[in-house]
Parts: structure tokens; C-alpha cells; sequence
């Protein structure tokens, strides 16, 4: 079997697997009643601010313009301008369709007394979750697992602080995560990249990171079942936010696997 076909059946799955995540998200989050009551009890259990700390209070138009540009360049020395282009299309596509979902394509019903508007995806998430996946891409092979790992804890922060802060629900994050990761396993399936050199640490720092992720979503899960168990809104604020550190360590896992292909 060629690299290529080898590169496309990694990325087939891995669009696979995120677009069940987002779509399971919208439905279970979002178009379930259970679902409904279970996220807005981690809305009530949320203490909301309107300034939060960093990293989550940085998203504005400039910053994120001036990131793309700052990840496209590190992107053109390090691979050429075809992956430049790659890692600043691919984060603008993903922040536009996010936009796009929330505000017209996708509807929240209302199931129960409370009448809320949709949210999913988060705005903000798909732009921590896309300009991370691009960096993850951009650098210099040799040092790209240590930038998924440092990717991997800035989505946890950034998961984290929209949930504690009351900003989105749980389906929110995770769909914002599963929308970034999926444009770029998308790209890989249309092209597989290719890396200049070997990655170092990087089969290590990617098995690290499936289990720091499964571990979390397995652990979320429980919590979940406790926090119903005890109608305990706390706890399943908690639980969601373990969920996506989870998601986010699967998801930089994916885009390191993704981008470590090297050229023949």
C-alpha cells in the first residue's frame, strides 16, 4: 500500500470519527430534551463573567488575523506555500462555517419551559481548536509533538473556561472542536501532508495523549451518570469539563498523526 493510500484511510477515519462527534453533539446536547436539561443544568451551575481571564478573553478579528498570519508564515518556512496556505484557509473556513451554523442553519427547540437561542457550535472554541490544529501543522516536523501537547492543554483551558465561566454548553465545545478537527482530517483525505525530517517523541506524545483523552471522556462519563443520579449540576459541570479536555487531547493526537507523514 502507497504513503498516500496509507495517509487518506487515516484521514477518512478521522473525518469520520469527529463528524460523529459534532453530529452526536448537536443531537444529544441539542435536539434532546434530556440532553437540553442536562446542559442547562451545567449553565446553572456555571459562574458567569463577562471578563475572563486569558487565554479565552484574546479572541477578537485582529488577533485572529494576526495569528493566521503569524501561523501561515512559520507554515511557509518550514513547509512552502502550498501547507502555508493550507494552515490559514482551513482556520478561516471553520470560523465562518461556525458562524454560519449558530446564526442560520442549525435551531435549538424548545423542549422544555425554557426558551434559549442556539449556541452550537462555539464561536470561540472553533477558533482556539482550528488556529491550534494549524500550528500543529505549521512548525518544523522535529518539534511538532511538543506543540500538540502545549495545543492540547490550551483547548482543555479553553473548554474548561467557557463552561466554568457560563459561556456555551458541553455540546457546544465539543462540536466546535469536532468542526476545526474535521476540516483538517478533510484536507488531509483530499491531500495527505507531508513533513520535512522526523517528528521527535512523536508515537510517544501520541499514545500520551489517547490516554489522557479516553481516560477523561471515560471519567466524564461516569460523572455523568452520578451527577444524574444525585441531580447534582455541579458535578455535571464538572463532568463536561473533563470532556473536553478529553476531546481536546484526541484532538491534537489527531492532527499530529495527521501531519506526520513523511515525504519519500
Amino acid at each position: 500500500m502507497s504513503r498516500g493510500s496509507t495517509g487518506r484511510g487515516r484521514a477518512l477515519w478521522f473525518l469520520l470519527f469527529w463528524a460523529i462527534v459534532g453530529v452526536a453533539s448537536y443531537v444529544l446536547g441539542v435536539r434532546n430534551v434530556v440532553g437540553q436539561r442536562a446542559e442547562e443544568s451545567v449553565l446553572d451551575a456555571a459562574e458567569f463573567t463577562f471578563t475572563p481571564p486569558p487565554p479565552l478573553n484574546l479572541v477578537s478579528i485582529p488577533t485572529v488575523a494576526i495569528a493566521l498570519v503569524v501561523v501561515g508564515v512559520i507554515a511557509w518556512v518550514s513547509h512552502g506555500f502550498r501547507r502555508a496556505l493550507v494552515v490559514t484557509a482551513i482556520p478561516a473556513l471553520a470560523i465562518l462555517a461556525a458562524q454560519l451554523l449558530k446564526l442560520r442553519l442549525l435551531t435549538r427547540p424548545e423542549l422544555f419551559e425554557l426558551d434559549a437561542a442556539n449556541t452550537f457550535p462555539s464561536g470561540h472554541m472553533t477558533v482556539f481548536a482550528a488556529i491550534t490544529a494549524a500550528l500543529i501543522w505549521a512548525v518544523p516536523s522535529r518539534v511538532r509533538a511538543f506543540v500538540a501537547l502545549g495545543g492540547a492543554a490550551l483547548i482543555a483551558a479553553v473548554g474548561w473556561q467557557l463552561l466554568a465561566y457560563g459561556w456555551h454548553r458541553p455540546s457546544d465545545v465539543y462540536g466546535g472542536i469536532a468542526l476545526a478537527v474535521a476540516g483538517f482530517a478533510f484536507a488531509a483525505l483530499i491531500r495527505p501532508p507531508t513533513s520535512r525530517g522526523g517528528t521527535s517523541l512523536g508515537r510517544s506524545i501520541a499514545v500520551g495523549l489517547a490516554i489522557v483523552g479516553w481516560v477523561c471522556v471515560g471519567g466524564a462519563g461516569v460523572l455523568v451518570g452520578i451527577a444524574v443520579g444525585s441531580d447534582n449540576s455541579a458535578l455535571m459541570l464538572t463532568a463536561g469539563e473533563f470532556g473536553g479536555v478529553g476531546a481536546g487531547a484526541l484532538a491534537a493526537r489527531t492532527m499530529l498523526l495527521l501531519g506526520s507523514r513523511r515525504s519519500a
